[in-house]
């Protein structure tokens, strides 16, 4: 008996599978790699602006389409704008604020879009693409072009403060054992 027809005819077969599992792979990877700003945003911004000269004169990039990031301070509406205040902080390569870093200030954005109230909390990480301003009340300001909210900083310790009675929170609550994050 010779085996040698059967597997000359399947072994198109897991050429086929292979193909497709790259495939799926190479999609995979691009959607975990994918900037959250639009292309377009990022490629008509200014390359890098420090805070720093941009907080010390405002004006002089007034008109120019800049990137930056932080920690929402306070939302409030005027004139049917939405005004968010940023405590500015570096981006890192995917333009996501930085945990531990200095901050540099702050500086406000407004937005004639809708900003929802319990979306944009305190402390709630933030990278925004707007067109400078200029400086009001003192701060740099942007105009809004797209506003990327990252995760909320709400952890489930807070929730679970108001559940249990305060007695039992030692155990619902830090300090206890979380395998994942190895707290021994």
């Amino acid at each position: 008996m010779s085996y040698a027809p059967f597997f000359a005819e399947s072994s198109s077969l897991p050429d086929d599978c292979r193909r497709v599992w790259v495939f799926l792979g190479f999609l995979l990877l691009l959607a975990g790699c994918a900037a959250p700003l639009a292309p377009g945003m990022v490629r008509q911004s200014e390359p890098v602006v420090p805070f720093a000269d941009l907080k010390k004169n405002p004006d002089l990039y007034q008109g120019k389409t800049v990137i930056l990031g932080g920690e929402v301070l306070s939302l409030t509406f005027k004139e049917g704008e939405g005004i968010l205040q940023v405590e500015q902080k570096p981006l890192d390569s995917r333009r996501r604020p930085l945990d531990d870093s200095p901050r540099g200030g702050v500086f406000q954005v407004v937005s004639s879009r809708w900003l929802d109230q319990d979306a944009y909390i305190p402390r709630r990480k933030v990278t925004v693409v707007g067109v400078v301003l200029g400086g009001r009340e003192e701060l740099p300001t942007l105009r809004a072009q797209e506003i990327y909210l990252w995760e909320d900083p709400r952890r489930l310790d807070d929730f679970l403060r108001e559940w249990f009675e305060p007695e039992l929170h030692e155990w619902f609550t830090p300090p206890y054992f979380d395998p994942w994050k190895g707290s021994w």
